[in-house]
């Protein structure tokens, strides 16, 4: 039993604190009011959380490309509005970090400390506009082929996995600033991380199963070398991990998930 004036444990330790880990983490990656305040504990001790709060991105983005694609047969609308949807409710998080990476680390021959400078500039120049661009219309193409079902089932795979991979720089990386959010994100355990990314994978690969065992192994796995090779190159050019580049290392991830489904899945 702790008293009032005790500090909080250091990591939730009962399934209503996990559910409260949740509501917390989904407030910060979406725009979804769930909680109010400061968390109660850094992201480093409820990475597990990460893939559910994806799995609840994809499940929106699912439903919006199930229903468009059920009444208007296009793959093309229904894919547009899913990746809108996903966009909207995640507050263009991901997208963001993703354009200020570009940007920083897309110039040749500039030391480390001004390509952070530049991601720090809120302005969007020629690298992250065109990355976005790119992202969203490669997300849009594979999207457009698949019948509801399986658009579905694909975007609740693909977010799940692309946000459990969040976990892997945050332990094999250190934050570059002293007062950004990886700072506040803390220093997670070994076994957290590969919960986490253990969870994201196997959440991918049983909504996967029906579309046929190979994709189902491929496509997670691909994913996830991808999110990790991303994180490593990212931390050779500027010593670590910011919070945009881990929503760049989300987008990569996410984007060569659907990549891989859309060239495996049968049509």
């Amino acid at each position: 039993m702790t008293s009032p004036g005790d500090p909080p444990p250091s990591r939730p330790s009962s399934f209503d604190e996990w559910v409260e880990a949740f509501r917390e983490q989904a407030s910060f990656f979406t725009g979804v009011r769930l909680s109010e305040g400061p968390p109660r504990w850094p992201l480093s001790d409820v990475l597990p959380v990460l893939p559910v709060v994806g799995a609840g991105v994809g499940l929106a983005a699912g439903l919006v490309f199930a229903i468009v694609r059920g009444i208007a047969g296009s793959g093309w609308l229904a894919a547009v509005l899913a990746v809108g949807m996903a966009i909207l409710i995640t507050r263009a998080l991901h997208e963001d970090g993703l354009a200020d990476t570009a940007d920083g680390l897309g110039p040749h021959g500039l030391a480390a400390e001004r390509r952070l400078e530049i991601m720090r500039d809120s302005r969007n120049g020629t690298f992250g506009v065109l990355a976005i661009a790119l992202t969203v219309l490669i997300k849009v193409a594979c999207l457009a082929q698949f019948s509801g079902s399986t658009g579905f089932a694909v975007l609740i795979a693909a977010h799940a996995l692309s946000r459990a991979v969040i976990a892997y720089p945050l332990l094999a990386f250190s934050p570059v600033r002293p007062d950004g959010l990886g700072v506040q994100a803390g220093k997670p355990t070994d076994n957290d991380v590969w919960l986490a990314i253990g969870l994201g994978v196997a959440i991918a690969l049983l909504l996967l199963l029906g579309k046929g065992f190979f994709v189902a192994i491929l496509a997670p796995a691909a994913a996830a070398a991808a999110g990790v090779f991303s994180a490593r190159w990212i931390a050779q050019r500027i010593g670590g991990y910011t919070g945009d580049t881990l929503g760049a290392v989300q987008q990569k991830t996410e984007t060569v998930f659907l990549v891989v489904a859309a060239l495996f899945i049968p049509h």
